[in-house]
């Protein structure tokens, strides 16, 4: 089956890792959000992943995710989970979940 990319960020295995922040609301688990920060060269993006769930993190991160992708899974039929993050290289440091979600927090 073919990979199709999320358009929000091309290429997001060319960023680094600059901040990983699981905000986990006790109250409403729809309110629960992941941000990433990627950083390549001057550009910054932050990236925030509504309703994250079956987070992973391999042991090496936040070391380079060299085959970090990011994945609309809309078509899937799963309720509430439309974005997959993944990644292609067998690196360490992978981070991996689903989320309902995906928003671009605008740079102050």
């Amino acid at each position: 089956m073919e990979i199709k990319y999320h358009p929000i960020i091309k290429d997001p295995h060319l960023y680094e890792i600059s901040d990983f922040h699981y905000h986990n609301d006790l109250d409403d688990c729809r309110k629960s959000y992941i941000d990433l920060t990627l950083v390549r060269g001057l550009n910054k993006r932050v990236l925030r992943f509504m309703e994250p769930k079956e987070l992973s993190i391999e042991v090496g991160f936040p070391l380079s995710t060299g085959g970090m992708y990011i994945e609309d899974i809309s078509s899937s039929g799963l309720e509430r989970i439309n974005i997959q993050v993944d990644d292609f290289e067998p690196t360490h440091g992978s981070i991996r979940f689903v989320a309902y979600e995906i928003i671009e927090l605008q740079l102050d």
